[in-house]
């Protein structure tokens, strides 16, 4: 068995048609062996219903908390009066950690209806990260629920599962070829587990109205089934994995 372990983690799941078929086409043609779901969209069931064709895809959650509307009904200090989430420094002010503990619990409750294997948690724009009743409660419903969660520096929480690293590099205008990919995976080293962050999809509709990153997605899937990106994996001795290597 391979040393080096790399998960490549596609984010967003369930956000579109496009974007959902876009990951599973990196997973069955490229690199990709993981992703992460939206529960809070119209698309979200119907995505998870199309993951199960895929029992080598790690499937966690990619908790919401500043798009969309929540799930629980009894989250006041996270959304405005319209019932949409907060943003920004609206969130950062105002979440209580009772309302996001009690939202993260009811979105990985709905995606454990659909989907019983749920390998880890991660967030929206990594709020997590950097808002500290965010990362309170979701290391709370980590340690409750036993789930790995995301770390952007690679540090351990507590007891709780992380990896040994964190790629975020392949994001973005000029970042993002099969160049700069295979530098990324000539960098991962031994005995370690590390996590590749992607954003991979086709366009559609409802992407281009939602979202801001929309043909890097297709320049990120073309990257990710690239055969040279696919190559520098066996040649690097690569074994990618998923989250559920944790449990």
């Amino acid at each position: 068995m391979s040393r080096k372990k790399l998960i490549v983690n596609a984010d967003d799941f369930g956000l579109s048609p496009g974007v959902t078929m876009g990951i599973l086409y990196a997973h069955q043609f490229g690199i990709v062996s993981s992703t992460t779901t939206m529960v809070n969209t119209v698309f979200a069931k119907d995505s998870i219903q199309l993951a199960r064709n895929f029992p080598d895809l790690g499937v966690g959650l990619h908790v919401v908390l500043d798009r969309g509307k929540p799930i629980s009904l009894t989250v006041p200090s996270l959304i405005d009066r319209k019932g949409n989430f907060l943003k920004g420094e609206e969130l950062l002010e105002s979440a209580e950690k009772k309302d996001v503990k009690e939202e993260i619990i009811c979105q990985l409750e709905r995606l454990l209806s659909w989907y019983p294997k749920v390998t880890h948690l991660d967030s929206h724009h990594h709020v997590h990260t950097h808002i500290s009743t965010v990362a309170e409660a979701i290391e709370e419903v980590a340690k409750e629920y036993r789930l790995p969660i995301r770390t952007l520096d690679g540090f351990t929480i507590g007891d709780i599962l992380t990896p040994s690293k964190f790629i975020g590099g392949f994001y973005g205008e000029g970042e993002v070829s099969a160049t700069s990919l295979i530098n990324l995976l000539n960098n991962i080293k031994e005995d370690e587990v590390t996590e590749l962050m992607c954003h991979p999809g086709f366009l559609d509709n409802w992407l281009m109205d939602q979202s801001s990153y929309q043909q890097l997605r297709v320049q990120e899937l073309e990257t990710l089934i690239n055969q040279e990106v696919k190559n520098s994996i066996f040649s690097n001795d690569i074994e990618c994995t998923h989250y559920g290597c944790f449990l």
